[in-house]
């Protein structure tokens, strides 16, 4: 596909399927943010030529402001501006673990068509940045484990439609699965392991499952039920993996000035102070911001 028809395609997907509509000089600007600096008057000529095929319309005013008049079908395309291809590339490198299969599946296109279009000469100054920019972890790379397909699928499937699961899962040390009936509250991926987040058979304790332990899975048609209140986002934040064993400790740390810059830049938590001490260090009273204590396994 050549750059002018690529070209036409996003000028026809900008265009509001609303009035009031947006100018030739606005509709240009958003061209040019999507790798497609192009004249003014080659703008006009193409909403003169496009209009007519394909049935959009200005309100006639000056300047005329463009869309997609009420009723109009919908313009079904597959191409994509270079701007939504370097989205789609950066979800397909990033976020593609955090999509449920199904979900991965339909979007195997999108990343294949973007790909082909970063590839294309419109695409050169985000292909630029794609290749620019890298996301790294500070903790040590790990492979990731095996996770069963089908156990993935079924657990994204549970998660997605609130229903009971009946898995086998082999827990660390054991020998031999046992089967549990859970109800599904979440899913995290901590580093290279996905964690189910469930209430496991008829009790209340919330419970983990690394995915790559569990050897198969089934979706119920029985609703799954959850405590009261539960938020994943809290639970998270109230030390949901900090394995603590309930134990506080009053922490004092103390750190060269050189090494305190980093906390300096990056705090442990709101509200943290920093202390010089005469020896030149610097020491950190306190990381809680609601009491001297923290977790027994609070890791720096």
């Amino acid at each position: 596909m050549g750059d002018a028809t690529l070209r036409q395609i996003v000028l026809m997907r900008l265009l509001p399927r609303r009035p009031p509509g947006l100018t030739t000089s606005e509709l240009r600007d958003r061209l040019a943010d999507r790798g497609f600096p192009i004249h003014m008057r080659s703008v006009q000529r193409d909403l003169d030529r496009l209009s007519g095929l394909f049935g959009f319309t200005n309100d006639e005013q000056t300047p005329p402001r463009w869309f997609w008049p009420p009723g109009a079908s919908d313009l079904s395309l597959p191409s994509q501006d270079p701007l939504s291809a370097l989205t789609w590339r950066l979800i397909e490198q990033y976020l593609e673990p955090l999509l449920p299969p199904a979900l991965k599946r339909v979007a195997d296109g999108q990343f294949g068509a973007a790909r082909e279009v970063l590839e294309t000469a419109a695409g050169g100054r985000f292909r630029r940045w794609e290749s620019r920019v890298r996301l790294l972890s500070r903790s040590l790379p790990l492979t990731p484990p095996d996770i069963s397909a089908a156990v993935l699928e079924s657990v994204s499937e549970a998660l997605l439609d609130g229903q009971q699961l009946r898995v086998n899962y082999r827990a660390r040390g054991s020998a031999e699965p046992k089967e549990f009936r859970v109800h599904p509250l979440g899913l995290v991926i901590r580093e290279s392991v996905y964690y189910l987040i469930a209430t496991a058979n008829d009790y209340c304790d919330i419970i983990q499952m690394a995915l790559h332990r569990i050897t198969s899975a089934e979706a119920l048609s029985a609703r799954a039920t959850e405590p009261v209140s539960f938020d994943l986002d809290r639970y998270i934040n109230d030390g949901g993996f900090l394995y603590s064993e309930g134990k506080t400790i009053q922490l004092v740390a103390r750190f060269d000035a050189y090494t305190a810059q980093h906390l300096h830049e990056s705090t442990l938590a709101e509200g943290q102070t920093l202390t010089d001490l005469p020896d030149g260090r610097v020491e950190l009273p306190c990381v809680s911001t609601s009491s001297p204590t923290v977790p027994d396994r609070f890791y720096l």
